[in-house]
């Protein structure tokens, strides 16, 4: 499986020199190396992700859709696992298209719709209607969710309740 970096440093918990690159050129972060020696002793080096992201309350884990179910694991013990050894609540996200990853950031929220906005000065906008009854179910802030998905996929986010 693809982690951040290689399987031999993930096994051992030593960063090879090519792995030190990627991390001190900021191709990957620290939390990138703590979480793939992680989930390389949960899944016995069969669980894969891309990226991690911290922020204030959550991690979250953006992996590829095959992966989402082995990183959660039956019943969601290894998604437990990780939530106490990183002392966050963790959130798994699949990378994909843009409503795959928008819906999957304001689960368990229901999505009305998800609408490309053109503005007058040739910038476009997307614009996610959440019904408004949904609002309490979201687990982050609002600007928060905004700006992560923004961040992650090169498309302005603006989020409505409707």
């Amino acid at each position: 499986m693809a982690l951040p970096i290689c399987n031999i440093c993930a096994k051992t918990g030593v960063l090879c020199s090519s792995c030190e690159s990627k991390l001190k050129e900021g191709r990957i972060s620290e939390l990138d190396v703590e979480l793939s020696k992680i989930l390389y002793k949960i899944g016995k080096g069969e669980i894969g992700f891309e990226k991690s992201l911290d922020t204030k309350d959550f991690v979250i884990i953006l992996a590829k859709k095959e992966d989402i179910g082995k990183i959660i694991g039956k019943n969601g013990v290894n998604i437990r696992q990780l939530s106490s050894k990183l002392n966050k609540q963790v959130r798994v996200i699949g990378t994909g298209n843009l409503e795959d990853t928008i819906y999957d950031f304001v689960a368990p929220a229901r999505i009305l719709g998800i609408n490309t906005v053109y503005r007058p000065d040739n910038t476009t906008i997307k614009r996610v209607r959440i019904n408004k009854k949904d609002k309490k179910k979201l687990r982050m802030k609002i600007e928060e969710i905004q700006k992560l998905i923004s961040s992650l996929t090169d498309s302005v986010i603006e989020i409505s309740f409707d």
